[in-house]
């Protein structure tokens, strides 16, 4: 290929362009050429000429050769250079900001070089930008003044004036100025990343719950051009409103029969802060209102309606202010309080009240002697209810009193007629109030008004003459004749209250007690001195002001003594003759063990049966049941069954159980209310054993009586007047023959004075029964006491005393009675208890008794008093003998107690048995059957429980052949006596004697002795007289009976026979033990209240004796103020409130007696320690209650008081503390 001429010349430029300076080719010559083109130019934008870099007028011959220098190769892209001319034009529109700089060298043929270097001006084609159109801020309404927001810079590639150069607020929309000025400023450098906005005025989200603001970013191109951010700042809710009533008190009037649960008022509160900042929960205030707002009314926690939680009464409140607050839900909540001030409207539900003011002196009764127009009280009539107009009427009297009307509301009861206490001694009045109300209401009172008693009737005999007779030998003091004066004045008071005297010169023979009447002889009599008559003048004087009498004459005859005994004759026959025919009688107790009987005897000749020593029908069998066997003289035998029952005579005096009673009464319980019962009993029958109760005269004894055939006492007069805080009351008991008790019943009423009435019981005697075999747990009856009227308050229970072995519970809300143990009828078939009501916290409370009868049931089956037994009887026996008294005991009492006998074993066809009495007779002779031989009978007891209990007796039945006879027989087959313990050694006990059976033995020669056993080794017997002596001391604590066998025989008779007898000794209790507490000290502890705390504890003591020898009883011998003990369980009883602060310890001295002749005692302390409850405030006892300390704390460590130098005359002392600041 023919080489190109320019290929010289284009190696040259290229290494011209790859040199790195000129003098790297030498001789070359350089030009600069500086263009610049506007951006966005069309193409084929003259943008130059290279020659116009050559110097002027140079030519460049072959054009130019173009490099671009740094290699970049874009340059041809944008522009279109001319090679041959050298022009330069735009090969498109530029854009300066993404290329703003072009360079490249153009070279001619003459080595002329021309550096060109191109700049792209800038034009305003960009507005400012913001990195988005919309920005959101959040901003706290309590951001303080000042604070900044930041938002991103706007951007604009334009450089220069035609960049971002300022930036305004605008108004978001047309007119949404706000006349107070802007909320924030726009704060900003040129060039800036980032715009601050600064808050001017405080922020409030619920007046603007969003700030919008219109931010223009500008360049200062002309025309200018510009961006706009969307900037929303959201204000953040605080909370700083609190909720606001649409009224701050809410008026409401409402009827006071509003029934409860009924809406009162609507409330409503506003927040208008947002979520839980707004949120309003609605409750009562305890800081504002009424403190016993929220007992009555209730407001609905999310809708504020206030709700009655309680029935109004306007009587009591007619008017309530309840403060109701409302509360929103922010961390620290506000609180907004609103009134609501509540008028209770009256409805007329309330009766009229009356009120009674006595006028006389002894309250409410009046005197006999009153005169017509006399004023007896003073009566007003009063309506809480807003009603007028009460009138007062007066019903009852038959005439005797009538109203008379004073002011309004005011009245007086006058005497209208004339008063005889003796015809009629009380007057029912019954005042009757009614209101004007609609519909009106009325109230009756009813007055009981006692005639008071004037002395002025005598006392008065039944007869004027009384006839009697006693006998000449009448010890002195025996009772002639029991005397009796009737007073016609008022019973119990002095007027009525009779002393009996003898006119002299009877006293001199006789003596008449002056308080019972009771004639008895003071010395011997003489039937013939006197004539055999004696008259006397009794004179009955009452007590009253002035005395008043009366007299009788009482006729004596003076009878002689004929001594005389009446005896129940036995008569047996016997067909023999001479000495067999010669019958002797003995008496037994019972069959089998041929006691001799103790109670009576019989004549051995005659069969005449006496009673050998006093018998009690109340301590010994009601009936005796004996065996009477008649022995001839060949020694054949029959016997006879008797049986004696006892008659009852007036011999015992009624007897309270318990003694002691102790309750307690409010000053408001009303006229007619029992008040307690009393309880004597008496152990004899028919009409001697029929009580009837007395209340004796004493200090505020006319306020009660008793009611004589149940002996509950009840209130007859107000004790509202009564100053007294006790009352003592004593009741005596007397039987249908005329006996008193010994004891008489105290009873202690402490009367409380308070506003409070007591929930009184609606008996005061209550009676229940329960099985025996009943579950724990079981329900036993029910007490209730009514609570006053107009009060809530609830009532409680408690047994106070009765129960020492915690055998039953109460329920303290509903007063039910539960066993809290198993019973046992056979061990306690009666409890009595004493049970209390409260109400509420008040120091009233209320007694009454429970008689808990435990019912029978048939759980013990008859015992035998041994299973096995056995006796000896002659084959030549005749049928029909009764040879056998089979006696089982059964614990059980009425039909589980009735025992039927019967014979079960297979020798029924021989033994017959009575099935009530249990006597075993002979059916057949046995003398017929001599294959027979020894034999048992089995016995059965068997009850008639329902099902049956039995047990069964073996009795085995000897047979004897009768092969010969012993030569000797003891008078009595059992010797039975009763020997005191304390008897001394050496005393006779008894003498036994045996008789010869046929006449060749000789009595004299006879031995007697006793067996060798336990229960002889304390006797002796002398040989040959037959008499027993005691040997050792007796102790009946050890042994009760010593039953042993003692023999008789011969020296001389070789057979080896002897007879023998049963000796039965019964050791008689003596009271030689003293009883012994069960602790040598008694501590207890209780809570101080002002309530009395009933049972504290229970002192225990034992006696060794028996019967009433171990019979004990307990008593106080100290603070009867605060403490008394029930006599018969020893329970300590508080019965009047205790105060720790005033007395924390307390010493008590008991003491219990056994009821022995004479008796023994044993005393022990108790130690009662009050224990303290936290019922006192703090308090300066040095410090007058008008003075008040002020301290002052400085700083620097110092404590100043500044008033020790006002307190120093009171002697007060102070304590330096130093507080450290």
């Amino acid at each position: 290929m023919p080489s190109s001429p320019w290929l010289p010349l284009c190696l040259c430029l290229l290494a011209l362009f790859a040199s790195p300076s000129p003098a790297t080719v030498p001789g070359q010559v350089f030009f600069h050429l500086r263009l610049s083109v506007d951006e966005g130019l069309p193409a084929e934008t003259l943008v130059g000429d290279l020659s116009a870099g050559l110097p002027a007028g140079a030519s460049h011959p072959g054009g130019f050769f173009l490099s671009e220098a740094g290699g970049d190769s874009a340059l041809l892209s944008d522009f279109h250079v001319r090679t041959d001319t050298g022009l330069i034009r735009t090969a498109r529109p530029l854009d300066r900001e993404k290329r703003a700089r072009y360079s490249f060298a153009a070279a001619t043929l003459r080595g002329e070089v021309v550096q060109v270097e191109i700049s792209v001006e800038d034009v305003n084609d960009h507005a400012p930008r913001f990195p988005s159109p919309e920005a959101t801020l959040d901003a706290s309404e309590l951001s303080p003044l000042g604070s900044v927001f930041r938002i991103p810079a706007a951007q604009d590639p334009d450089a220069g004036p035609f960049s971002v150069q300022g930036y305004s607020l605008l108004p978001w929309e047309e007119g949404g100025g706000d006349d107070e000025g802007p909320f924030f400023q726009l704060s900003y450098s040129i060039p800036s990343e980032a715009l601050d906005l600064v808050l001017l005025r405080r922020l409030d989200r619920e007046k603007v719950e969003t700030h919008r603001l219109l931010i223009e970013a500008w360049d200062a191109g002309s025309p200018r051009l510009s961006g706009r951010l969307r900037v929303q700042i959201h204000v953040l809710d605080e909370n700083d409103n609190a909720p606001a009533f649409g009224q701050s008190e809410y008026r409401v009037r409402v009827r006071e029969d509003l029934a409860v649960g009924s809406s009162l008022c609507q409330l409503l509160a506003t927040d208008p802060d947002s979520g839980a900042n707004g949120e309003v929960r609605y409750s009562l205030s305890s800081r504002q209102g009424d403190s016993s707002a929220a007992s009555f009314f209730a407001v609905e926690e999310d809708t504020g309606l206030l709700r009655l939680k309680r029935g109004l009464d306007r009587e009591s409140r007619p008017s309530h202010r309840v403060a109701v607050e409302a509360r929103d839900g922010g961390a620290h909540p506000e609180i907004a309080t609103a009134l609501v001030a509540l008028e209770v409207l009256d409805v007329n539900d309330n009766v009229p009240e009356i009120h009674v003011l006595f006028l006389t002196e002894s309250g409410d009764s009046v005197s006999e002697g009153a005169k017509i127009g006399d004023y007896v009280a003073r009566l007003s009539v009063s309506d809480a209810d807003d009603a007028e107009n009460v009138s007062l009427s007066l019903q009852g009297g038959e005439g005797a009193f009538s109203l008379r009307p004073s002011s309004a509301g005011v009245f007086f009861l006058c005497v209208e007629g004339p008063l005889d206490r003796e015809k009629r001694p009380s007057y029912e009045l019954l005042l009757s109030a009614v209101d004007s109300g609609l519909p009106p209401l009325s109230a009756t009172l009813p007055l009981p008004m006692r005639v008071s008693d004037l002395n002025d009737e005598a006392p008065a005999f039944a007869q004027a003459l009384f006839r009697a007779s006693v006998s000449e030998a009448a010890s002195p003091g025996t009772v002639v004749l029991r005397l009796s004066a009737h007073d016609a004045d008022e019973p119990g008071s002095r007027n009525a209250e009779v002393r009996y005297a003898l006119e002299e010169p009877a006293s001199r023979l006789f003596r008449l007690d002056p308080v019972s009447g009771a004639l008895s002889t003071r010395a011997a009599l003489d039937r013939e001195a006197h004539h055999q008559a004696v008259e006397l003048r009794v004179w009955a004087t009452d007590r009253g002001e002035p005395p008043l009498s009366g007299s009788c004459l009482v006729r004596l005859r003076l009878v002689h003594v004929i001594f005389f005994i009446v005896s129940l004759q036995v008569k047996a026959t016997d067909r023999d003759s001479g000495l067999f025919g010669q019958i002797e009688y003995s008496l037994y107790d019972s069959f089998h063990s041929f006691e001799k009987s103790k109670a009576f005897q019989i004549n051995a000749s005659s069969g005449h049966i006496c009673v050998s020593r006093d018998i009690d029908r109340e301590q010994d069998p009601s009936a005796y049941d004996l065996l009477v066997k008649a022995t001839d003289g060949g020694g054949l035998s029959a016997q006879a069954f008797v049986r004696i029952e006892i008659e009852d005579i007036n011999d015992n005096h009624p007897i309270f159980h318990p003694s002691t009673y102790i309750a307690s009464i409010s000053s408001h319980t009303q006229p007619g209310t029992e008040i307690i019962n009393v309880v004597a009993t008496d152990k004899d029958s028919g009409i001697f054993g029929v009580v009837t109760y007395e209340l004796l005269p004493g200090d505020l004894s006319s306020l009660f009586t008793v009611d004589s055939s149940t002996g509950i006492v009840y209130l007859l007069s107000s004790l509202t007047n009564v100053e007294h805080s006790s009352v003592q009351l004593a009741v005596s008991a007397r039987d249908g023959g005329g006996l008193w008790s010994v004891q008489n019943a105290v009873v202690t009423l402490k009367i409380l004075q308070s506003t409070v009435a007591p929930a009184v019981f609606e008996r005061s005697r209550y009676t229940f029964s329960i099985p025996e075999d009943a579950p724990e747990g079981t329900a036993v009856g029910t007490v209730k006491a009514r609570e006053p009227l107009n009060f809530l308050e609830v009532i409680s229970y408690r047994i106070s005393s009765g129960d020492p072995y915690g055998r039953f519970s109460i329920d303290s809300q509903y007063g039910i009675i539960r066993t809290k143990k198993k019973l046992d009828h056979e061990t306690h078939d009666h409890t009595v208890l004493t049970v209390q009501s409260q109400l509420g916290s008040s120091p009233v409370y209320s007694t009454t008794q429970v008689n808990v009868t435990v019912i029978d049931v048939n759980d013990n089956p008859p015992v035998f008093g041994m299973e096995h037994d056995q006796i000896n009887i002659s084959r030549n026996t005749v049928p029909g003998t009764a040879l056998y008294i089979a006696h089982a005991e059964d614990k059980d009492s009425g039909l589980n107690g009735a025992i039927h006998y019967a014979v079960v074993s297979n020798t029924s066809s021989v033994f017959t048995i009575d099935p009530v009495f249990g006597v075993l007779y002979l059916a057949k002779a046995l003398a017929a059957d001599l294959q027979l031989e020894d034999t048992e009978a089995h016995i059965k007891a068997e009850d008639h429980g329902s099902p049956p209990l039995s047990s069964l007796l073996i009795l085995r039945v000897f047979i004897d052949e009768q092969k010969g006879c012993p030569a000797f027989s003891f008078e009595n087959l059992v010797y039975q006596v009763d020997v005191n313990e304390s008897s001394s050694i050496g005393t006779r006990i008894l003498q036994i004697q045996a008789r010869k059976l046929d006449h060749q033995h000789f009595l004299g020669d006879v031995v007697y002795s006793l067996e060798h056993s336990i229960d002889s080794v304390s006797f002796r017997i002398d040989p040959e007289t037959g008499v027993i002596y005691l040997r050792h001391p007796l102790d009946y604590e050890n042994m009760q009976t010593h039953n042993f066998k003692a023999f008789v025989n011969h020296p001389l008779d070789k057979s080896g026979q002897n007879s023998s007898t049963s000796i039965i000794i019964s050791v008689v209790d003596e009271n030689d033990n003293s009883p012994v507490f069960m602790h040598g000290d008694y501590f207890f502890e209780i809570e101080e209240s002002s309530l009395p705390q009933g049972v504290v504890g229970t002192i225990s003591a034992v006696d060794k004796d028996s019967g009433r020898n171990g019979q004990l009883s307990y008593f106080l011998l100290s603070d009867g103020k605060y403490f008394k003990i029930n006599s018969n369980t020893g329970e300590i009883i508080n019965w009047v409130a205790l105060d720790h602060e005033q007395e924390a310890h307390h010493h008590l001295t008991a003491l219990v007696t056994d009821h022995g002749v004479p008796p023994h005692n044993s005393t022990v302390n108790a130690y009662i320690t009050v224990t303290d409850l936290n019922d006192n405030h703090p308090s300066f006892p040095q410090i007058p209650p008008h003075i008040k300390v002020c301290i002052n704390l400085l700083v620097a460590n110092v404590f100043v008081v500044n008033v020790f130098n006002t307190l120093q005359c009171f002697g007060a002392k102070f304590v330096n503390t130093v507080i450290n600041t």
